[in-house]
């Protein structure tokens, strides 16, 4: 009796890390789609809005660590640090990018980063790599250049768009590196508070050229676009406590779907097959690269914890 207890509480809980881990790909899908609608026909910059999902992020992480009165003196400043920043400027890169390009572009570019974490992680964190892992990369790269080539005009123009959140993936992934080595030494909770508290200053200060206070529908989805951000972070980290590395990745890999499908139905995002095929190798890259890093016994490829969402 107690061997089947314990065997459905188990169900039980990777059924909620699953549930929780989609919930997060659908919020931070939806958020995007807020950062699209906020800058859309307004002078309001994804950098703003950036400023305010970070700004959220402070007022609720900061709060906990008053009330618990958290110490705050990191073990590990320089990668807690240097999680932060590359962070808020993947997330800088993201927003800016969903001002020019499509939705279902930007977060297919975007999702790429776990791709890049292998490549940079022999050098930051001293871990092996599958060989394998060249191929997966090798289709990444060609699905990213399906996805930028595929709106219809081929490689002739070159949306900045599609360019700023190819950046996100890249600084994403040395956000992801430096937070392995900071997670060595440093708690989640300190690291996510300097995170905020980072961020909030760098997107601050970005923000400033051509900063334009949003109002009206454009102040909503700005709002909106913070909390569901937040939201999806949330949900992302309570989530991976019950579901392994590579099966994460995988349902995180859910968001380049929904996305699509947001952006078809509220933008009418062209899914071209240049753009459908390139998604394709681009998720079957992100489930090859979180099975093989699990077999191999190598630090997750995805952190539990979004690097630009």
């Amino acid at each position: 009796m107690q061997k089947n207890k314990s065997v459905l509480h188990r169900d039980q809980s990777r059924l909620k890390g699953v549930l929780l881990v989609l919930l997060s790909s659908l919020f931070f899908a939806l958020g995007t789609a807020s950062v699209k609608l906020a800058t859309a026909d307004t002078l309001v910059s994804g950098r703003t809005i950036a400023f305010a999902r970070f700004s959220l992020g402070m007022l609720v992480v900061g709060a906990y660590v008053w009330a618990r009165r958290i110490p705050l003196r990191p073990v590990s400043p320089r990668f807690v640090a240097a999680r932060a920043i590359f962070n808020a400027t993947a997330v800088v890169f993201l927003f800016s990018g969903l001002q020019f390009t499509t939705v279902t572009n930007a977060n297919m570019l975007n999702m790429t980063y776990p791709v890049f974490v292998f490549v940079l992680a022999p050098f930051v964190n001293k871990e092996r790599a599958p060989r394998v892992f060249l191929w997966y990369l090798g289709a990444t790269m060609v699905g990213i250049l399906l996805v930028v080539g595929g709106g219809g005009s081929g490689f002739a123009t070159v949306n900045v768009g599609d360019l700023f959140a190819f950046a996100s993936a890249i600084t994403a992934g040395f956000a992801i590196t430096s937070l392995r080595e900071a997670r060595k030494h440093d708690s989640t909770l300190l690291i996510l508070f300097y995170l905020s508290l980072i961020g909030t200053i760098f997107t601050g200060i970005v923000m400033i050229p051509g900063f334009v206070m949003p109002r009206g529908w454009a102040a909503v989805f700005t709002v909106a676009a913070a909390v569901l951000s937040l939201g999806g972070q949330f949900c992302l980290t309570v989530g991976f406590r019950w579901v392994t590395a590579a099966g994460g990745a995988i349902l995180s890999a859910s968001r380049i779907l929904i996305a699509a499908l947001v952006g078809a139905v509220w933008f009418a995002d062209p899914l071209t097959p240049m753009i459908i095929g390139g998604g394709l190798l681009i998720v079957i890259s992100l489930i090859g690269v979180s099975r093989a890093g699990e077999q191999e016994s190598v630090a997750p490829p995805v952190g539990p914890v979004p690097p630009a969402s």
